[in-house]
């Protein structure tokens, strides 16, 4: 059993960095090179080439997380305390949104514009919640290489952002536009005014 958990504590890690390494590449390439197609890409040997490297990454991550807890010892309970919150609520914010999003959105159809919701305080919602659920994860792990994992994360996101945000201003014109420039990327300041206002604006 020892020999099994050292070999996935060692490979997940070689897998979440060789497929960050083999997606980070394909997307900087399609976006010097939109005619490859790579993304955004609804259907094809594309998606599931793209979807199939990105969940390895995000797989082995979690995996070597893990694995990380056995070769360390389960730690102090503050980790805990701090990581698993984080990590549940930002993971649940996720699944949020892709049941707002929708699953075909989500997945590179063009069934329509979202701009409602949580889509008004970030226009990549879902990304931000991710990559906050990866740091929880490496705070519960007490892991700096999870941490790491977190932050190629938020890269592999930005490259897919490139490439969406150009699909999206040739499919969506001037709406996206419109909304590219009163929604931020990712979260700022903005994001918080808004909530601020929807929040009392309820109360």
């Amino acid at each position: 059993m020892t020999e099994v958990l050292t070999f996935l504590h060692t490979a997940s890690a070689w897998a979440a960095v060789l497929s960050a390494l083999l997606l980070g590449g394909a997307l900087a390439y399609n976006l010097k090179t939109p005619a490859f197609g790579f993304w955004p890409a609804a259907s094809g040997w594309r998606h599931a080439t793209a979807f199939g490297i990105f969940r390895l990454f995000c797989g082995a991550t979690v995996v070597f997380a893990l694995a990380e807890i056995w070769a360390h010892g389960l730690g102090h309970w503050l980790r805990y305390a701090l990581g698993v919150p984080v990590t549940v609520v930002a993971f649940g914010i996720t699944l949020w949104g892709y049941r707002f999003l929708g699953l075909d959105n989500t997945y590179c159809e063009a069934d329509g514009l979202v701009t409602g919701g949580m889509y008004a305080y970030s226009r990549n919602p879902q990304y931000v919640t991710s990559v906050l659920a990866t740091v929880g994860l490496g705070i519960v792990a007490a892991s700096p290489l999870t941490l790491v994992f977190a932050v190629v994360l938020f890269v592999l996101y930005f490259l897919f952002i490139l490439n969406e945000e150009r699909w999206l201003a040739e499919g969506y014109g001037r709406a996206f536009l419109e909304y590219m420039a009163t929604t931020p990327r990712f979260i700022d300041e903005r994001s918080f005014m808004r909530l601020r206002a929807d929040v009392l604006a309820k109360g």
